[in-house]
């Protein structure tokens, strides 16, 4: 999955921290304050949460754009679904195994053949309904 198509799968509070920081680091955001709400500072102490977790630059371009104001990092579900579909489905491409990939994932085999069906599904030429 691309960066372009991730971010679409973002909900649209979190596109400015992309801009601020870029994927990865929002990614590392969202994983450590999925769900919860950060307040961002006007100036950053060096045991700040967002020092601790980003480093001190990435924190403070979070400071020069959301400076003041409380952030709702939202826990990204859809997104974070959306990458590992696009892993999974990249995996079995390469040969991974159903059941490995299920294990690697915590799902179960049934859920990583239903992941693998969506694709081939839309895949799969559509018959005219009215031919």
């Amino acid at each position: 999955m691309s960066k372009t198509e991730l971010i679409e799968h973002l909900p649209s509070t979190l596109v400015q921290v992309v801009e601020a920081i870029g994927i990865e680091d929002t990614m590392r955001v969202v994983d450590a304050f999925g769900g919860c709400r950060v307040y961002v500072p006007m100036q950053l102490e060096g045991k700040h949460l967002l020092v601790t977790t980003l480093g001190r630059r990435l924190a403070d371009q979070l400071v020069a754009h959301f400076g003041g104001e409380p952030l709702e990092i939202p826990r990204c579900l859809v997104a974070l679904r959306a990458i590992r579909d696009a892993e999974i489905r990249s995996a079995r491409e390469e040969g991974a195994l159903p059941r490995d990939l299920a294990r690697k994932h915590g799902l179960t085999e049934r859920q990583v053949y239903s992941i693998l069906a969506v694709r081939e599904q839309a895949e799969r030429p559509q018959r005219r309904l009215f031919s």
